[in-house]
């Protein structure tokens, strides 16, 4: 059984290192068996909008964590997810913490 695991062993070391040392062309060029990167945007290019004022202090008694979450969600546009994040982030802090972090 020893035997077996120092054999597949070498064998995984010599797959994971064979294109390290054998993959590139004689100019030092990645080889064309490698496939390009492919770039993705991560998040969608919208403008940063603050939250706003209102909804990120309360008026009167204080709320609970999620009422305070779901005045500052509905303040923020439709479309702008990093409103939405930003109030979730908010929220979770305010979870873990018992209070709302302006």
């Amino acid at each position: 059984m020893r035997k077996w695991m120092i054999c597949a062993s070498v064998m995984l070391a010599m797959f994971q290192l064979w294109p390290m040392v054998f993959g590139h062309n004689s100019n030092s060029e990645a080889s064309a068996s490698m496939p390009a990167p492919h770039l993705v945007a991560a998040v969608a290019a919208s403008p940063v909008t603050p939250i706003k004022a209102i909804a990120s202090k309360p008026a009167g008694p204080p709320q609970s964590c999620y009422t305070h979450y779901r005045a500052v969600y509905s303040a923020c546009a439709v479309g702008d997810r990093a409103c939405h994040l930003h109030a979730a982030d908010a929220w979770d802090l305010c979870e873990a913490t018992g209070t709302w972090a302006n």
